[in-house]
C-alpha cells in the first residue's frame, strides 16, 4: 500500500503528477517552500521559476536561483 504524501495544506498520493500550469506552480511552490526537492527536475523548476519566484521563501529564491544560473 502506498503511503500518501502529507504536507500540513495537501494530502496526495506520491505518483500524482501536475498536467496544467497552474498545478505546476502550485506543486513547485509547496515543494520547494516545504523544503522537499525530492524528485524535481532542474529543466522544470527552471521552466516555472519566472511565474512562482515571487512565491518561494526568499532564501530558497536565491538558493534557486544560483542554482539555475550556475
Amino acid at each position: 500500500m502506498k503511503r500518501p504524501y502529507f504536507v500540513w495544506d495537501y494530502d496526495i498520493e506520491e505518483t500524482w503528477q501536475p498536467h496544467t500550469d497552474k498545478e505546476w506552480g502550485w506543486f513547485l511552490v509547496r515543494k520547494i517552500n516545504y523544503g522537499d526537492f525530492r524528485g524535481l527536475k532542474r529543466g522544470v523548476v527552471a521552466k516555472y521559476f519566472p511565474k512562482i519566484e515571487k512565491l518561494l521563501d526568499p532564501g530558497k529564491r536565491e538558493m534557486l536561483r544560483h542554482f539555475l544560473h550556475q
